[in-house]
């Protein structure tokens, strides 16, 4: 149980993590660590940059595609001898092929904005056939208006793919599937307040009766303001409350831990438009988790992120990053991990159908403050890195040709991995 970093393994949709009013713009492969702002000009948390589909405008649109990809160590094992102690060889890479079929739908009904967005993605694997599988999404998102003070969105998707094997090494076929519905609104007070609130209920499992400990169900909910400045710069403040139970309790040695936890933050959340070029995004604040077992893995204290958007020319753009947060971890024995990580990427649109993407990300995982019950996960440091190039021959169809390295370095520790990829897909919108 895994959250993905970057994988190669299945071609799907991760619409959870995707911004709520930017659910219409659905990668088709995608392999986030973290919700991109949905003003990045260069989506870095994505390696490599995902294939988005763009609903056409008032309009049922099908789409196909295929893709093939080699992974030289598919399974994030440490060398070629762990691989034979595994009892699968010494040869740690095998290439997948997938082949896709979606629809998109997008409906206006006088102020109403409806989308949606389907898609099947059968995957095969050359030599580890026993991960063949059907990845399987869907997404709804109605953008409602009443008059012109409120507005807001209200949606579900659906997802299930293999998980990624950034900490699950194990040959077998680890299906994950989520759920998650949302509603949202915002009542704007004159042309210089908002206020906003939203609900979020997400469930996710794991098909594999091993993993099912990292089963969960979180509620959320969040409300806040923003100041409107004249300038389109925002400057908000925003309450979150998070609760999440796990079903099955996770078997420590002989204890039998539950994982549930509640989680309250208070964060400043700043768009500022800075120059005509250059936006700043900030979002931080205080975040308190309490664990319904073991207070000694409660957290307290500030998270952070900061990223910028600078469009250099007509053609460059370049994003950066840098944050300190705790991140979830759903497939080892510990709750979280406080994150320290940094990401930028630029894209070069060289001529109207051919753009080069760089991306590199940083990331450095503590697990000591969640690990006090001795099932001790070794802290590490992982270094993501894709160069993409994007050809569209015509308006309807996409090429996308990206080389990729990744790593895994354990401190005080041996183990980790590299990997390297390359992936090919092609798309085709009717």
């Amino acid at each position: 149980m895994s959250r993905p970093i970057k994988s190669l393994v299945g071609r799907r949709v991760l619409f959870c993590g995707l911004p709520w009013k930017s659910v219409l713009l659905i990668p088709i492969c995608s392999c986030a660590a973290a919700p991109a702002f949905a003003g990045d000009a260069v989506q870095t948390d994505y390696i490599p940059s995902p294939d988005i589909v763009i609903p056409t405008p008032d309009a049922v649109t099908p789409y196909v595609g295929y893709g093939i990809s080699y992974d030289s160590n598919l399974l994030r094992l440490p060398s070629a001898a762990s691989a034979q102690t595994a009892g699968i060889g010494s040869n740690l890479s095998d290439f997948t092929r997938s082949a896709l079929f979606g629809l998109t739908v997008d409906k206006t009904f006088s102020q109403q904005h409806l989308t949606a967005n389907l898609n099947a993605a059968k995957v095969d694997y050359d030599r580890f056939s026993q991960l063949d599988h059907i990845d399987k999404n869907a997404a709804l998102n109605w953008n409602w208006h009443a008059g012109q003070q409120f507005q807001g969105n209200v949606g579900t998707s659906y997802t299930q793919g293999l998980t990624p094997f950034i900490n699950f090494h194990l040959l077998e076929r680890n299906l994950r599937t989520t759920e998650k519905f949302y509603a949202d609104g915002s009542w704007l007070l004159g042309p210089s307040w908002r206020l906003r609130g939203g609900l979020v209920h997400s469930k996710l499992w794991y098909d594999l009766a091993s993993q099912q400990p990292g089963n969960n169900t979180q509620n959320q909910e969040e409300l806040g303001v923003d100041y409107l400045a004249s300038s389109g710069s925002t400057i908000g403040l925003q309450l979150r409350h998070t609760r999440a139970d796990y079903p099955n309790p996770e078997l420590n040695g002989a204890t039998a831990v539950l994982n549930g936890y509640s989680q309250d933050e208070l964060k400043a959340k700043i768009d500022w438009l800075l120059t005509g070029k250059t936006t700043l995004h900030f979002l931080g604040g205080w975040v308190s988790r309490k664990q319904d077992e073991f207070s000694s893995r409660n957290f307290s204290g500030i998270n952070t992120r900061v990223s910028a958007d600078w469009l250099a020319t007509g053609k460059i753009a370049v994003s950066v990053a840098g944050w300190r947060e705790i991140g979830a971890i759903d497939d080892v024995s510990v709750v979280y991990s406080l994150n320290h990580g940094a990401s930028i990427g630029s894209s070069w649109q060289y001529s109207e159908q051919v753009q080069l993407v760089a991306q590199y990300r940083y990331i450095e995982r503590n697990f000591n403050q969640s690990s006090e019950l001795g099932a001790a996960y070794p802290n590490d440091t992982l270094r993501d890195m894709a160069l993409s190039l994007v050809y569209n021959p015509t308006r309807k169809w996409r090429i996308q040709l990206s080389g990729t390295r990744s790593t895994q370095t354990l401190q005080n520790a041996s183990g980790g991995y590299v990997s390297n990829g390359v992936m090919l897909t092609t798309r085709y919108t009717f």
